[in-house]
């Protein structure tokens, strides 16, 4: 009888362990392409539909089918990030960004997530990555421009906002911002251009007036500051400070190097207006006690003019 051929199954063995190994370790055992293909379909129409728990359900079965489904965790994460679970947004747009490096929307993405948790260095960075990536991702350079606003990198805002407002020129908030850096700058004449470009997009933003107000003042531009604020506290009544600068400002315009002040009961009822504000506001009870000795000493001054006319 022939001898029969005996084989070490050992190698084999630990080939195929090896083998899947690596399959494993890309989701290759896992992978059904199209049925993650079909739960991901099914996901965009739930959500088109606006039933997000469901487009939930199904974008984690595309990934549980697909485990190197990018689009399934960017769509996963946006709707985490739409309903403020950030958490979960973040540990979705971090695993597209291992699965596809290149992928700027992920970037992008797990960007504004680290702006929600005030992670501002670690935005800084996923905005720079998703612009590096593709230059002309226009709007990434206004989220970028939020992140340095806070940061106070001037230089950087506005390089970045005209960057973003050569492409997007109907944005009154990008302007606002570019002004903001321009007047950090003290390029006040490119802040004024910047605020009113803001104004003129949005007409009732009250920050573009305030800030305008306050590169009229720096400029001793009484009056024109006093418009600015007067106009911003047209939009919020309420808001202290700009009632502060708006008497201030009509204060300054009225008042001449020798301490005369013209149109004084004007100047006076400005400052009334103001802690009638201040008084019902606990954050400007410092101001109320020295506003009110300016408004007895104006009152003082009126009776002294009207006493030597």
């Amino acid at each position: 009888m022939p001898q029969k051929t005996r084989f070490n199954s050992v190698p084999i063995l630990l080939s195929l362990i090896i083998l899947i190994g690596l399959m494993v370790q890309s989701g290759a055992v896992w992978a059904d392409e199209q049925l993650a293909k079909k739960y991901f379909n099914d996901a965009l129409e739930a959500e088109k539909a606006g039933n997000d728990s469901t487009a939930m359900i199904l974008y984690q079965q595309t990934i549980n089918e697909d485990p190197n489904f990018v689009d399934a965790y960017i769509n996963l994460g946006s709707i985490h990030f739409k309903n403020k679970t950030y958490n979960n947004a973040e540990f979705n747009f971090k695993q597209a960004t291992e699965i596809d490096k290149e992928n700027s929307d992920a970037w992008a993405n797990l960007g504004r997530v680290y702006y929600k948790e005030k992670k501002y260095p670690e935005s800084e960075d996923c905005y720079n990555t998703a612009l590096k990536i593709r230059s002309d991702y226009y709007e990434v350079y206004k989220d970028l421009g939020l992140v340095l606003h806070i940061q106070r990198n001037w230089p950087a805002l506005v390089e970045n906002m005209q960057k973003y407002t050569e492409h997007i020129t109907d944005d009154y908030l990008a302007f606002y911002l570019m002004g903001k850096g321009q007047q950090k700058l003290k390029k006040y004449a490119e802040a004024i251009g910047s605020f009113n470009k803001s104004i003129q997009l949005k007409n009732d933003y009250f920050n573009s007036y305030n800030s305008l107000g306050q590169v009229y003042q720096t400029q001793q531009k009484h009056m024109d500051a006093f418009k600015m604020y007067q106009k911003a506290v047209d939009i919020k009544p309420d808001n202290y400070r700009a009632i502060y600068n708006m008497a201030s400002a009509y204060q300054a315009a009225n008042q001449d190097d020798e301490g005369n002040v013209n149109n004084i009961d004007k100047v006076i009822s400005y400052w009334n207006q103001f802690l009638k504000v201040a008084r019902k506001n606990p954050k400007a009870k410092d101001y109320v006690s020295s506003i009110e000795e300016t408004v007895n000493g104006l009152q003082e001054l009126k009776a002294y003019q009207e006493e030597n006319k």
